[in-house]
């Protein structure tokens, strides 16, 4: 069967029944001092951890009044990553600690219910470096980075083995390394640098658009703070564009290969409790128009699916609003 054949079958099957619809960032991972590892503390663990997180996500504003956290408090184990135990040796009172990862997507819907004006979650940026002899740089060598990125409100992590799969690629902003990168660090947001003792080259890759940029004439420690500035200012423009705009409208989704990519993006859509409705008015062989309408801005709607790894912003296409890019 023709791949557009295919997604046109599926289209209307799925749309019968449609009805209204990682490595760790400090974000989103919270660590819940417990006394035993039974099922009710764990649980109770799992809601004093998601508290933390959605107050840091909301820039620390008290999240027990939105209008979605009674709804997640009543399973917020559904919201929950992964997660570990391990023995502190009494520090804070208690003998274990439970490390709780939640799904950064999730507690993004759950800020989302019923207020389309609050200010998204900024996301994390993946930060892959280099110095001149080719090492990739860890943690403890891009410190001045990360206490700017910290100060402009962006949280940095860097390859947690200190590999990164296809560096060129990610720095050339190639969907699948993006999308490979984004579901193993929740971000599809990347800063790629070679770091030289008096000079900088830096390629932001971010909303489907890769930027470059360099900096010179100062000391490295400048140079890496300087270098998270630029970052930041080009991304709080780029989440600034997102925040307005239509909460209705028609998105292009290329991409789609077979019914299970069909199905995982309309899965997307109907389990995001900010999307009121979603149909699907058109297919061809390169995609399908959907028609959404949504209680959050449409842009910043899929901006947010980003960190899932599965669905990119890409060039525009005719007669859509917004364009994106499915990928497997």
């Amino acid at each position: 069967m023709r791949p557009v054949r295919l997604i046109v079958s599926m289209m209307f099957l799925l749309a019968a029944s449609l009805g209204v619809a990682v490595a760790q960032t400090t974000i989103y991972t919270v660590a819940v001092p417990v006394p035993d590892t039974s099922a009710a503390v764990r649980d109770q663990a799992f809601a004093n951890g998601l508290t933390q997180v959605l107050a840091r996500a909301s820039n620390g504003a008290d999240p027990r009044g939105k209008p979605g956290y009674t709804d997640a408090m009543k399973q917020p184990g559904g919201l929950v990553q992964q997660y570990h135990y391990s023995r502190t040796g009494g520090a804070n009172g208690a003998p274990l600690s439970l490390e709780i990862v939640f799904d950064p997507g999730a507690i993004r819907r759950v800020l989302a219910v019923g207020d389309a004006t609050a200010a998204a979650p900024k996301p994390s940026v993946l930060v892959v470096a280099r110095d001149a002899s080719g090492k990739l740089l860890g943690q403890q060598d891009i410190v001045p980075l990360a206490q700017m990125a910290d100060t402009r409100g962006y949280q940095v992590v860097v390859p947690k083995d200190g590999t990164i799969a296809d560096p060129a690629a990610l720095a050339s902003g190639d969907a699948a390394a993006v999308a490979a990168a984004a579901r193993q660090y929740n971000t599809a947001v990347v800063l790629v640098g070679k770091i030289g003792d008096d000079q900088t080259d830096w390629t932001l890759v971010s909303a489907g658009r890769t930027t470059s940029w360099k900096d010179s004439g100062e000391a490295r420690a400048a140079l890496l703070s300087n270098g998270a500035n630029a970052m930041a200012d080009k991304l709080d423009r780029q989440l600034a564009a997102t925040q307005g705009g239509s909460t209705s409208g028609k998105v292009w989704v290329s991409g789609l290969h077979s019914a299970a990519d069909y199905a995982g993006l309309l899965s997307t859509f109907q389990n995001d409790p900010s999307v009121k409705s979603v149909a699907p008015i058109g297919a061809t062989a390169d995609g399908v128009m959907l028609t959404v309408n949504a209680s959050t801005p449409l842009a910043r709607l899929v901006a947010g699916y980003a960190a899932g790894g599965h669905i990119l912003a890409a060039d525009g296409h005719d007669g859509a609003d917004l364009a994106v890019r499915w990928v497997p």
